[in-house]
């Protein structure tokens, strides 16, 4: 048996991690809340933005304008998501292995993988997003052109 598998015994009720994981997983938890925090205030902002665009758009009758808060509209709410991962992954842990209660330091790793999930799943939809638009636009250029 290492020293590693000395320090850590996954299938006890009794949470067991050595001190440099812990260290480390305490300064992840802090930056992870002050992510979350950021990406909250810029959630709040993008919101903001997103309902004086959807005013505009409904006074001026511009249906572009509309489209566009739409979409606004639709990534404010998609990046609530990563914030609230974030914000648990930092609560539940740091509280986890502060009090060592297996539960609380497990729910913190399942929001943790909830947001590598949901950026994984972000970042192919995005990728196959932008390849759709560059077929059209190559489309629409190559329709121009003959």
């Amino acid at each position: 048996m290492d020293a590693l598998d000395q320090h850590i015994e996954l299938d006890s009720d009794q949470l067991k991690i050595n001190n440099s994981i812990k260290e480390n997983l305490m300064t992840a938890a802090k930056w992870a809340r002050f992510l979350a925090i950021i990406g909250f205030v810029f959630t709040g902002f993008m919101g903001i933005a997103s309902l004086f665009v959807l005013v505009t758009a409904m006074a001026s009758g511009i249906g572009m304008l509309m489209l566009m808060a739409v979409v606004y509209i639709g990534l404010t709410l998609v990046m609530i998501f990563p914030a609230l991962y974030l914000i648990r992954f930092a609560g539940s842990t740091e509280k986890g292995l502060n009090s060592n209660k297996q539960g609380e330091f497990d729910y913190g790793i399942q929001n943790l993988k909830s947001l590598f999930k949901f950026t994984g799943i972000y970042t192919i939809v995005v990728i196959v997003l932008y390849i759709v638009y560059i077929f059209v636009l190559a489309q629409v250029g190559f329709n121009r052109v003959f």
